[in-house]
C-alpha cells in the first residue's frame, strides 16, 4: 500500500456543504432569511425543506422555469424535491454522474456498512444531510464507483481515519483512486465480493491483511 503515485478518492469527494442556496433565491424570497439558521443565510441545511417549503416541490412545476432536484431528509425519510435552478450554485458535479453517500453514518467502527449510497443523476444535488462521490460522465462509470464503496476493502481504508459518524472527504484519504471507467484494470461488472479480490491483488495484500479484511469489515449488497 506504499506506493509513491498513491491517488486518494478523497480528490473527488464532495463535501456535505457543497450545495448552496443563491443570492438570487434571496432576492426573490425575501422572507426566507428568517427561516435561516442566523449566519448560515445559503446552507442547504438538512432541514431545509421544512425551512423553506415554497422554494421545494415535490414535483417539477411547470412553469417555464429550470429545475434542478436536491435530496435531502424529511420525517426521517430520504426524499427529493425540485428547485429552481437559479436558487442553487453549481457545484462541478451537478451536472455529472455522481454516488451520493450519507454524510454521518454509523458509530466510527471500523468495517461498518454504509447506509444505502445511491447514485445521483445529472442535476441532482443533496442537502446536507449528504456527500457525493464523483463527477462522472457516464451512468456505468457511476455504477463502479457505487460498488468500490461497497467494498469491504475500501471502506477498511475508510474505516482507517473514520472514528465517527462523520465521514467528510479527509477521511477518504487512504481510500485509494480507482479507474471506474471500462479501461479500467478492475472488471467493474463482477460481483462486490470479486471486486474485493481484484482490488486485493491489485494493491498486494497479504494472506493476513486479508483474513483481517474479510473477518471485520461487514458485508454489503
Amino acid at each position: 500500500m506504499h506506493d509513491a503515485h498513491f491517488s486518494s478518492l478523497s480528490q473527488i469527494v464532495i463535501t456535505r456543504t457543497a450545495y448552496r442556496l443563491t443570492d438570487k433565491m434571496h432576492e426573490e424570497h425575501p422572507e426566507a432569511i428568517s427561516r435561516l439558521s442566523q449566519g448560515h443565510p445559503y446552507d442547504m441545511s438538512t432541514n431545509i425543506f421544512d425551512r423553506l417549503p415554497d422554494i421545494f416541490f415535490d414535483k417539477r412545476p411547470d412553469d417555464g422555469f429550470e429545475y434542478i432536484q436536491i435530496l435531502g431528509r424529511q420525517s426521517n425519510q430520504r426524499i427529493s424535491k425540485y428547485i429552481r435552478s437559479e436558487y442553487v450554485n453549481q457545484p462541478c458535479n451537478l451536472k455529472k454522474w455522481k454516488v451520493i453517500v450519507p454524510a454521518a453514518n454509523g458509530s466510527g467502527a471500523l468495517g461498518e456498512a454504509l447506509s444505502t449510497p445511491l447514485i445521483g443523476q445529472p442535476l441532482m444535488g443533496h442537502t446536507e444531510s449528504f456527500i457525493s462521490i464523483g463527477s462522472f460522465d457516464t451512468e456505468d462509470e457511476s455504477e463502479a464507483a457505487i460498488k468500490y464503496v461497497k467494498t469491504k476493502f475500501a471502506r477498511c481504508m475508510l474505516g482507517v481515519l473514520k472514528a465517527t459518524q462523520h465521514n467528510p472527504p479527509e477521511k477518504w484519504a487512504y481510500v485509494p483512486l480507482q479507474d471506474f471507467t471500462s479501461n479500467s484494470d478492475i472488471d467493474w461488472s463482477q460481483s462486490v465480493a470479486d471486486i474485493d479480490c481484484q482490488l486485493y491483488a491489485k494493491h498486494g495484500l497479504d494472506d493476513e491483511e486479508i483474513q483481517f479484511i474479510e473477518s471485520h469489515v461487514k458485508e454489503m449488497d
